[in-house]
């Protein structure tokens, strides 16, 4: 949007939050960028409930084509959509979620956890109803900030993504922070279903998360073997041009599903599959005010 050859006028780290406030504010992001080229918002008063409620679905049927669906802004979010933290793509690493979890969900828990403890004293053992009310809408604030953070600390661990793998299977594992759409949640979980049974073999992630599953299949399936850089170990091509299982592999399996296995992603991918429906939306969340 910006007019050629200007510079970003906002350096971003490729996260974004919905906080009121917050440098990574991104309704004050947006309005800031539309300020920038002169071009006023169509309804400025609605912008953040926008972004937190209807763009996300929009921007998916955006960037989708023939059946195939690649967001580049990942909307994570509490079940109301109370509070929602974007990711930008093209900027992710494997630090990306422990980011959020240190820089962004931790603060504003402790925040918003001192705003209710505010409430509480003020109201003492007496509350009015309008401070009923409010104490009410705040506890349940915390209480979806609070399982947020727990959710993106289970995932944190094991979460490295690689655009090879595509949007749908760097998202899978992800499936329980988007609660505030149902419709893509259930792709996502879909997704996740078969990536634990095994049908995604070939992706990065797999093997980041069943060494011990993939490496065997090399063993069997060449493709396999090409796509994990671990053709030569099993393979070779004969004299007639064929290619062939190595009667013995160049180097031992257990080698190979060791130097690929992480304790902690295994600790994190278990707690991942021992972890309990997610909490739907209730839309008890309080939404902050543009």
């Amino acid at each position: 949007m910006l007019p050629d050859g200007d510079a970003p006028f906002m350096p971003t780290s490729g996260i974004f939050v919905d906080d009121p406030g917050h440098a990574d504010d991104l309704a004050a992001r947006v309005a800031a960028v539309h300020e920038r080229v002169d071009k006023a918002l169509s309804a400025p008063d609605g912008l953040r409930r926008t972004l937190a409620k209807d763009f996300f679905p929009v921007h998916i049927r955006m960037y989708s084509k023939s059946r195939r669906k690649a967001p580049i802004y990942w909307q994570l979010a509490t079940p109301s959509a109370s509070y929602s933290v974007w990711l930008y793509i093209h900027a992710f690493g494997k630090d990306t979620l422990f980011r959020v979890q240190n820089d962004y969900i931790a603060p504003k828990l402790a925040h918003e956890r001192r705003e209710l403890e505010g409430l509480l004293a003020e109201a003492g053992p007496s509350p009015t109803t309008a401070q009923s009310r409010a104490i009410e809408a705040q506890s349940a604030f915390v209480e979806e900030l609070s399982a947020l953070l727990d959710e993106v600390k289970r995932v944190a661990p094991l979460w490295d993504p690689d655009l090879d793998d595509g949007v749908i299977l760097n998202f899978a594992p992800l499936w329980r922070l988007v609660p505030q759409n149902r419709a893509w949640q259930k792709e996502l979980g879909a997704a996740w279903a078969s990536l634990v049974a095994g049908e995604y073999d070939w992706a990065h992630l797999s093997m980041r998360l069943w060494p011990e599953r993939v490496v065997h299949k090399c063993a069997k399936d060449r493709s396999l073997a090409i796509a994990h850089d671990l053709e030569d170990v099993f393979w070779f091509e004969d004299a007639a041009g064929k290619w062939q299982v190595r009667p013995t592999p160049t180097r031992p399996l257990d080698d190979l599903i060791a130097e690929r296995t992480s304790l902690a992603v295994k600790a994190a991918l278990q707690s991942l599959l021992d972890a309990p429906d997610p909490v739907a939306a209730s839309g008890r969340g309080r939404r902050k005010k543009s």
